[in-house]
Order: C-alpha cells, then structure tokens, then sequence
C-alpha cells in the first residue's frame, strides 16, 4: 500500500477536517473570480469613466478582497496542518524519510487544491452570470451592454487560484520543517497561557487608547488644520495603531482580569473557567482581536452602499426634472427641437425656460498645502473662468427674486454646500470686462440655494462657482463676448410614462453630445485660467472628455454633463451596483473570515481542554456543568469581539459623518440606521457560528 493510498483512507475517516479546508478554498476561489469574471465583462467595463475614479475604486477593492481571501485562506491552512501533524508525526516515529512525506503532502494538498479552485471558478461564473444580468436589467434604460465571459476574467482567475496554491505549498513546506517528532505530535495540544494577571486600570487605559487613537487619526487633523492652518499629514493615520492596541488591552482584561471583588463566591464558581481561559490566553486573545478587526473592516466596507443610497439620490433637491447648459457656438437643440422630440416619446414638455450665463475670469484663492504640510493661500487676478448670469435671467430660471446693487453678487450654491478648509464662500472680489481690458470690484453679499444649477460635485464652489450680478453689471460684462464666452442654461419637466422619460433622455443625451463644441470638450476640472497659468501640459490632461453620446454612463467626468433625472437615477442604480459589488465582497470575506476563525477557535478549546473536561467528569461534575464550562469558554470567543468589532465601527461611523462639516442630517442619520441593521445581522450571523460552535465542540467532548 503506498502512502497516497493512505492519506486517502485517512481523508475518508477523517472529513471533518479536511471539508473546512476544502470549503474556505473553494470560497475563496469562488468569491475572487466571480469578481474578476463580472468586472472584466463588456458590461461593467463599457459602464466605467476611462481613467474615473470609478474604475479606481473598483480595483482598489479588489485588492482589499483579494488579500482578505489569501490571509483567510492562509489562516484554515494552518489549521489543517495543525490537524494534519498528528498524522505526519506518526508516519516520522514509524520510520517514513522526510523527503517522502513533504512530496506526499504536497500532492495532497495540489490535488485538494485543483478540485476547489475548480469547483469554485466553476461556481464564480455562475454567480458573475446572474449577478451581470441583473445589473443589465437595472441599467438597461440608459445602457443596452450585455454581460459575457471574457478571456482575461477567466485568465485572472486562474493566476489567483494558482498564486493560492504556491501560498498554501509555502506553508505546508514550513510546517514540514519540524525535525521534534514529539513537537510535530503534541501540535494540537500546545497551550499559549496568559503570563501575568491585570487589574481594572489596565482595563480603563485600554478604553483610553481606543478612543485616543481614533481621535488622534480622525479628528485631531481636522481640529489642527482649521486652527493653526497646517496639515498633519498621512502619519496620523499611525494613531489607529494605539487603537488597535487599545482593543487589545481590552481584551486580555476581559480574559485574565479576575478578582473576587465583593461577590467572591461568584469568583470561586467561575474559577475553572477563568483558568482554563486564561491557560490559553495568548492565543484566545489574538483569534479575539482578528475577529474584531474582520468585524470592523466588514462593517466600515457595508456602510458605504448605506451612505450612498440615503445621500445621493437623484432626485434630491432637484427643482427641474432636466437640467443642461452648452455654450452658444455649439449645435444643441432649440426649444421647438425638445418639444418635438419629447412628442416623439409620447411626452410633454412642460416649465421650460432658459436663461444666458457668462463665462468670465474672475479672481479667487487657491488654498493648498505646501512642503511644511502648511495651508498656503494664494490669490489670482484670473483664478477661474466662472459662470455669471444677471438678477433678471436668475429671475426668469427660478423665480427667485434678488435685489442685488451694482457693484455686488450671490453666489449659487447646492442645497448641502458648506464652507470647508479649501473653498470659502465670497472668494471672489472682482470679474474680468473683456471689452473694457478691466476689473470690475464686487463685494459677496449671500449665497442663494438652487440645486438644478449645480454643475460640479463641489456643489458650486471654488473653481466651479456660479454667481448672480446686477442687470447692469451684467450688461457690461456681456458687451464685446463672443459665442464660445456665451452660454445658456435650460430648465424643463416632462409629463408621461417613466420608460419613455428614459428613451427620451438617452436620446436628448445624444443629442447634447452629438452637438457640443470643441471648448466644452473638457473633463469635469478643467480650468481655462489654470490653463493660462500650467501651460499645454494641463490643457492635454483635462481636454477631451472622452464622451460616449450613446452611453451616458461614460459622462461621469464631463464637464458639461447634463442632469437629466430619469438617467440619473439609471446611473445611480449601476453605481449603487458597482459599490454592492465591490463593498459586499469585502464585507462577505471579512465575515466569512471571522466566523471561520471563531468556530476553529472553539474546536482548539475543545480539543486543548479534553483532559481537562474528562478530569472534572471523574471529580464529580455532571454533563450539564460540564457543558455549562464549555459554553462559556466558546461565548468568551464571540461574544465581546462582536461588541467591540460592532460598536467601534458604529461609533466611527457617527465621527466620519460629523467630522465632514461638523453636523448629521436626516438622511446621515438614515444611513447610520442602515448600518445598525447590517451589524445587527453580523451579530446574529456570529450567534448562528457560536451555536454550531457549541454543537460541534459538544461532539468533540461527548457532552
């Protein structure tokens, strides 16, 4: 009999241990390509801005996920080796040459190896298909893409199973390195015990430093730069490190911190418990600490689709259905022209209205960190080519009436605009008269709130202000402008049947684009007086907006995009898809991850305190004590890492939405609800481990 046919024999007697590491692989092979299959699909490539942030995000969260699964992968492997290695040291004390086992083992592992990386890119494309077809059927109003399998998702794939399985072979050579055959036996039973006792201010100072280090990363940057104008920088973020310190100290208090206290009959009922715990300590600890780290990055990746879906939707404060600006040398339709071309889709056009906007330099203040991470404030005559319309036109565009004096402006805001470090309302002081070669001085008096006139994500600040003058000012400034200097801002609802709102919007879209002129070619931070100042070098970078009149998808970066709701909220339903895409696999693995290590953990508890169980059993301790012990070792695995992982993250959450501008509105507070629920479902999702934990290790001690 070869020894291959025994480590067969063994697996048939032994599936227990071997079906957790063949699930965890094929999971994660599972997880990765289905992934790697769905983002290399027409479908999501020909939806992603060329060179966007979008694209950027997407693959940044792939390379979180695909180190989650390699770590998550990697920790089940030692697991199995660490069951394996009674058996390896078995075969070393009968007399079997080293060299033989580890290329036996090997094999073993290659070939577990190859089925569930098989199994799972199998699956992968199953998940990736369906979950691509719904993603087409969301955005199929305004992208007619289609989702099939591509060379290169099926080639990455494969790399990543493969970069698993030279993973995997690497650590089972290490574990192979043992020479003690009594060491490699004995591996399931070594204990790592807590070396010392603390006391509560152990406890106190751990609370302490968790709290200090989140301020510390989060907050103490932004208190600094407002106060005394200089930034930090990117260190801070080595405050989160006394944070994670802090849990730690919080739970080996939790594990070694026990005192008789004024109840101490409790201490001496406990007092099994509490040794058998901290005799593992060391170990206990680290599998608390991974949990509540896995916990928290879960959570922290769930709570953007949340904070996405109650703060961008579409719709929001959007007092025009459509909304589209163009400068008066480009070819765009008239009014007639969307009228007759709504008629066409069975609509009607209703409030429409236009309004002309100037584009005129003006000053301004760039505000940026110089080589000391010290805020620099520098002024320019001509910071920016702005957008300036007149009381009248701003009148007849929304009904405001603004009694503005010569020499004075509003300035456009959006409904959530707020001051902040680098854009101030009011920076601009004086507009450029083209045909008197001079400036005309103006003093900011207010802002006003329109959202369908906000062009930039910015909400109308900074280099994309827009500002209301005077009928007079206006006048002057107009005089001597030429077409691509002019623009108009149109405004209009429609009444009719939502799907042909989307056919018609696809198709004013193509229109707009179709039309545009060769300066409102620009991505959407183009600046035309940062031109003037960098040179052709910034006119390469930002021209060209790389437009798809037949996908709106790809106008994310447009300068001149237009708000039509309809394929807004198409647009946010594939972005919402993108960010589901990307954040849950990162909170699945994380997840996955954290009930895996709590319910190998338990299994070591039970295996580590056999002797210990079967002791107490012939001292005279019955089954249901016996089983009342191991409860409460398995929930000291679960319990207090799900709080920690859980209330941290909560707790960090409220201080990343009042950290942005200092307040949390009612749709901040939705979101926060949200992630509450998706926590709430963590901590049921680790009770459903800790009772399957209970149960399994139950067997392992025969209670």
């Amino acid at each position: 009999m070869t020894l291959r046919n025994l480590w067969g024999k063994l697996r048939k007697r032994n599936k227990e241990d071997y079906r957790q590491f063949q699930f965890s692989t094929a999971f994660a092979v599972m997880l990765i390509s289905s992934f790697l299959m769905l983002v290399c699909s027409p479908l999501i490539q020909g939806a992603l801005p060329e060179g966007g942030d979008s694209g950027k995000q997407v693959w940044m969260s792939f390379g979180v996920s695909a180190i989650g699964c390699i770590v998550f992968v990697l920790y089940v492997t030692k697991l199995f080796l660490r069951y394996k290695s009674r058996e390896i040291g078995i075969f070393l004390a009968l007399g079997a040459e080293k060299h033989i086992l580890k290329r036996s083992l090997a094999g073993e592992l290659a070939r577990m190896t190859a089925v569930c990386s098989a199994a799972g890119i199998l699956l992968g494309a199953v998940i990736a298909f369906i979950t691509g077809n719904i993603i087409k059927v969301l955005i199929a109003g305004v992208y007619d893409g289609d989702f099939s399998f591509t060379v290169s998702g099926l080639l990455f794939s494969v790399c990543y199973a493969l970069i698993l399985f030279l993973f995997i072979q690497f650590q089972a050579g290490r574990a192979m390195k043992r020479t003690n055959v009594i060491e490699v036996i004995n591996e399931q039973r070594r204990q790592e015990p807590m070396k010392k006792s603390v006391s509560k201010a152990y406890l106190i100072s751990g609370i302490a430093l968790t709290l200090a280090g989140i301020f510390g990363a989060l907050i103490l940057p932004q208190i600094v730069a407002y106060t005394a104008g200089i930034f930090l920088g990117s260190w801070t973020n080595a405050f989160y490190l006394a944070a994670v310190f802090g849990v730690y100290r919080v739970l080996v208090s939790a594990v070694s911190s026990h005192q008789k206290g004024r109840n101490p009959q409790k201490y001496y009922n406990n007092l099994i418990d509490y040794g058998m715990m901290k005799f593992q300590g060391a170990s206990v600890v680290r599998n608390m600490l991974v949990i509540s780290l896995l916990l928290f990055g879960g959570l922290y990746a769930a709570s953007y689709l949340p904070t996405m879906l109650t703060g961008s939707s579409s719709e929001q404060g959007y007092e025009a259905e459509y909304s589209y600006r163009y400068l008066n040398d480009a070819d765009e339709p008239s009014e007639s022209m969307v009228k007759d071309l709504a008629r066409k889709y069975g609509l009607t056009v209703e409030n429409y209205r236009e309004g002309d906007f100037l584009r005129v330099f003006g000053s301004g203040t760039e505000r940026d960190a110089d080589e000391n991470n010290q805020l620099v404030e520098t002024y320019y005559d001509r910071f920016a080519q702005y957008d300036v319309t007149s009381a009248a036109e701003f009148e007849e565009l929304t009904g405001i009436s603004l009694d503005i004096p010569d020499g004075a402006y509003y300035q456009i805001i959006g409904s959530t605009s707020y001051e902040n470090i680098w854009n101030h309302f009011g920076d601009m002081d004086q507009l450029y008269i083209e045909s008197e070669d001079a400036y005309l001085p103006l003093s900011y008096v207010d802002t006003v709130s329109y959202e369908s006139l906000n062009i930039s994500g910015d909400n109308n600040m900074g280099d994309a202000s827009r500002f209301v003058v005077s009928d007079a000012d206006f006048a002057r400034l107009k005089t001597g402008l030429s077409d691509d200097s002019l623009e108009t801002q149109v405004l209009f609802d429609t009444d009719g049947a939502s799907l042909d709102e989307i056919a018609f919007s696809n198709e004013l879209f193509r229109t707009l684009a179709e039309g545009m002129s060769e300066n409102m070619d620009v991505l959407t931070y183009y600046n035309a007086a940062s031109a003037e100042r960098n040179g052709s070098e910034y006119t390469e970078t930002f021209a060209g907006a790389a437009v798809d009149p037949e996908n709106p998808l790809k106008a994310a970066d447009w300068q001149f995009a237009p708000h039509l709701i309809p394929l807004l909220d198409q647009q946010m339903l594939m972005a919402l898809a993108a960010r589901l895409l990307t954040f849950s696999y990162i909170f699945i693995i994380c997840i996955a991850a954290a009930g895996v290590i709590g319910y190998t953990r338990s299994q070591s508890v039970g295996l580590t305190n056999r002797q210990v169980f079967e002791d107490i059993r012939r001292l005279g301790a019955d089954r249901q004590y016996r089983r009342t012990l191991m409860r409460r070792q398995l929930r000291k695995i679960f319990v207090l890492p799900t709080i920690l992982g859980t209330g941290v993250c909560l707790l960090y959450e409220v201080l990343i939405l009042w950290n942005n501008d200092g307040q949390i509105s009612a749709g901040e507070i939705r979101s926060l609800l949200i992630i509450a629920l998706i926590a709430a479902a963590a901590a049921v999702y680790q009770f459903t481990i800790y009772r399957l934990s209970v149960r399994k290790t139950g067997k392992l001690l025969k209670l």
